[in-house]
Formats: C-alpha cells, sequence, structure tokens
C-alpha cells in the first residue's frame, strides 16, 4: 500500500470513532436487477419482483432497489410497470422504502431509463459517471448534462437520489452533487467489483468514506468478496446493500436460494457487529424523506 493510500486509509477508520454504539445501519435489498445473471433463483417476471421484495421487506430489509419486469418478464423502465409493482408491494408492506432504478438497462437511451420516476419513488438512484461497463463491449453512457437533469427532476418531484458510483472519479462527482443539491442531499453509493469500475478491496471501501462529504450518508456493495466488505463497511459507519442483483454465489457452486435468504445473513452480519438494521422509519430520517409515497 502507498503512503498516500495508507494516509487515506487511516482518515477513514478515523471516521469510525464518530459512530455510536448502536447506530443503525440502512440494509437495502436489490431483487432483480439490470442484467440477467447465472442464478436460476433471480426474479425474471413482475410477480416474481413482487414477491421478492415482499419477502426481502418481511426478512426486515430497510429498502427495497427495484428494476422493474413486465407480467411477461422483460425488463422495463414504463412508469405503468413501476406503479403495479409499487402497488401490490404496499397492499403487502406498507413500510419499506422504495427504491427505482434510472439506470434501467445498458444501451437504453435515458428518456426512456428516467420514465420510473414518474411512478414517484421515494428514493431513486442516479449513475454519477460514464465506463465501460462489464468483460464485454456494453458502455454506461451518463454525461454530465444528464446526472443534472436527473438531479433537478428528483428534486423537483421530492424525490432522494441515490448516487451510485463505480469508480472514485464518480465518488468525487457524487460529492459535489449532494453538496449542491436543491432538495435532499441523498446517499452515496459505491458498487464495487465491476469489471470497468474499481475493486473490491478494503483499501477502496475506506478511500470511498474518506470521500463522503461530512453528513452525508454512504453505502457500499461489493460484487466479489461481498460479506467481507460489507463487514468493512459497516466497522466505518456505512449501510449495506445485497440482494440477488449483487450476488450470484453464497459459497463455491452454492447458488444464493433467495433474497430474503441474503437480508438474513446481512442482518445477521449486522448484529454481530454491534450496527442493528435501520427500520424503514429509521431509514428514511438518515436519508431525510419527510413523506411515504
Amino acid at each position: 500500500m502507498s503512503i498516500r493510500a495508507g494516509a487515506a486509509t487511516a482518515r477513514a477508520f478515523a471516521r469510525t470513532a464518530a459512530v455510536r454504539p448502536e447506530e443503525p445501519a440502512m440494509l437495502t435489498c436489490a431483487v432483480s436487477g439490470g442484467i440477467v445473471t447465472s442464478n436460476p433463483n433471480q426474479p425474471v417476471s413482475r410477480d416474481d419482483v413482487i414477491a421478492a421484495a415482499i419477502g426481502a421487506a418481511w426478512a426486515g430489509a430497510s429498502i427495497v432497489h427495484i428494476h422493474a419486469r413486465t407480467s411477461t418478464g422483460e425488463m422495463t423502465q414504463a412508469p405503468e410497470d413501476y406503479l403495479a409493482i409499487k402497488q401490490a408491494i404496499r397492499e403487502q408492506v406498507d413500510d419499506v422504502v422504495l427504491n427505482f432504478t434510472t439506470g434501467g438497462q445498458l444501451g437504453a437511451p435515458a428518456e426512456e431509463s428516467r420514465r420510473s420516476l414518474i411512478a414517484q419513488p421515494e428514493l431513486a438512484t442516479l449513475n454519477c459517471g460514464s465506463m465501460n461497463f462489464g468483460a464485454g463491449d456494453d458502455v454506461l453512457m451518463n454525461p454530465r448534462s444528464l446526472m443534472t437533469e436527473l438531479a433537478e427532476e428528483m428534486a423537483q418531484r421530492g424525490i432522494v437520489p441515490e448516487y451510485e458510483c463505480f469508480d472514485m472519479g464518480m465518488a468525487v462527482t457524487a460529492a459535489e452533487l449532494a453538496s449542491s443539491a436543491s432538495g435532499a442531499p441523498g446517499v452515496m453509493h459505491m458498487v464495487l467489483g465491476v469489471a470497468g469500475g474499481a475493486p473490491a478491496s478494503a483499501a477502496t471501501v475506506s478511500l470511498f468514506a474518506e470521500l463522503v462529504p461530512t453528513d452525508i450518508p454512504w453505502t457500499v456493495t461489493a460484487i466479489p468478496r461481498h460479506f467481507p466488505m460489507m463487514a468493512l463497511t459497516l466497522s466505518l459507519g456505512g449501510h449495506i446493500r445485497t440482494g440477488l442483483e449483487d450476488v450470484v454465489y453464497v459459497a463455491p457452486g452454492e447458488y444464493a436460494e433467495s433474497n430474503d435468504q441474503l437480508v438474513t445473513r446481512a442482518r445477521t452480519l449486522c448484529d454481530a457487529i454491534g450496527r442493528p438494521v435501520a427500520t424503514p422509519a429509521q431509514a428514511r430520517e438518515i436519508l431525510g424523506i419527510d413523506v411515504r409515497r
């Protein structure tokens, strides 16, 4: 580790002194995702997504992150599909925080991807830069003009932004957006281990924590080394995400069975570290959400 990286790590670990014992940790469950994985248990249809979200909430997730599906299983950003999912979840679970993607599918036009905002989630993702995404030729395109437009639309609609980052340059942009937000400042979220993005390592988590402005909540998701990076994030005062969008295997050759299985494992880790999982009401307080939608 370089001297500079070591200094950043030391500063990040110093943040733990400000973490109160028993400080609640927001637990997000990303139930489906915008990319089909090899896991046969990944939700496929709209009914699958609804059942997965309800199961994750019953298992104790503070927040559920949704990539919508149609009734026949196609990925969609149509507001009517998000509204149908939202209504069905609310019929069974009235308090879990709903988080909708504006990323949609790779390569989808921006005007299509942002249509999920019409369904008025409480929280929505805002990708904070462009990158070569994955091992192929896919490119995630998010010019600064689009980020500004999405931030303005979310502020107008009263939707709290989740600034999604895949590398440190995006984290710097996210910090700028959060610090200058006209509405709720939102939450910064780093996704680690995607090919083309930042690696899943202790140094990366620590540097990200150092880049987050004071009083802005932050979350880390690691694709590889999922639970070790989750433990480190909790120790540094961050919040966590799990779910079948992010996790294919829970052990070598063993597929994750369900979202609620992953939420239960994450809750056990939170308890072991002394960070109880935030209730949805506590998550709304942390995020600055005033009214449930």
